[in-house]
């Protein structure tokens, strides 16, 4: 899978040289659509951290990514906020890191003049917010009123609430439950975290582990573990119910004419 940074500031193609002259950081259209290019349609992955920039070049980035034929992934490593946001609704699947962050919020605008200029950049600036909360609606599963009134607050979210939010598919690193199709009882996650726990600390310097259990501890266990016992005893006992037919039925009559 090809893989892109995708770290810095946002911004167009023309700025790229200015941007590269004095070093800084910076994500243009034309590095994206470059590399997804040079993906001729094989699945891809985008690790960003990006604090955001300007709004037409990270729509271009949209755009590109949405018309890729492969699937899209972005991994966001450290940030994504502000227009960076954008680009990542472009993807397929997101994926957050677990120290990471996001923000959303509205457009903002540098226009200066009179008056006039003013109220033109407020309302250019009100109605493409207003476009990007209809798209952050549709990925949150949101109403546009609600997204609206975050966006307002400027709100940033950790990784978790980023995930609960819907903004995110995924948070890296989170171990999967395990999936089991089995009639012989097996620990859960959560009890096999613990038992691990109990052994770990138990380690001593020559390498052997020795591990014991306090009544308390052992308590706990054991009711874990009957817990799951009856639990899988009543599943299996009730599908067997419903599977296999009545025995030792005696012949019955048909029709009422055999005896």
């Amino acid at each position: 899978m090809k893989t892109l940074k995708f770290n810095g500031t946002i911004i167009p193609d023309a700025l790229g040289p200015i941007y590269d002259y004095i070093k800084r950081n910076n994500v243009t259209p034309k590095l994206v659509t470059n590399f997804l290019e040079s993906a001729k349609g094989e699945d891809v992955l985008i690790l960003m951290s990006s604090g955001g920039g300007e709004i037409t070049a990270a729509s271009d980035m949209y755009t590109a990514l949405k018309k890729y034929l492969g699937k899209v992934n972005i991994e966001i490593t450290g940030n994504s906020a502000s227009a960076a946001t954008i680009v990542m609704l472009g993807a397929d699947h997101v994926a957050i890191s677990p120290s990471a962050s996001l923000m959303i919020h509205n457009v903002q605008s540098g226009v200066q003049g009179d008056y006039r200029a003013l109220g033109n950049g407020a309302e250019a600036s009100k109605n493409l917010s207003e476009g990007f909360a209809e798209m952050y609606a549709k990925k949150m599963n949101k109403s546009i009123d609600e997204v609206k009134q975050l966006m307002d607050a400027t709100t940033w979210y950790n990784a978790k609430q980023a995930k609960e939010s819907g903004l995110v598919d995924e948070i890296m690193f989170e171990a999967p439950e395990m999936m089991v199709a089995s009639d012989e009882l097996m620990l859960s996650t959560e009890t096999i975290s613990k038992i691990n726990a109990m052994m770990q600390s138990e380690k001593k310097s020559s390498g052997t582990i020795d591990v014991h259990f306090d009544d308390e501890q052992m308590k706990q266990l054991t009711a874990m573990i009957d817990e799951k016992i009856a639990a899988v005893k009543a599943e299996i006992q009730v599908n067997n119910l419903a599977d296999k037919p009545f025995k030792n039925q005696k012949f019955k009559p048909m029709f009422g004419g055999i005896n």
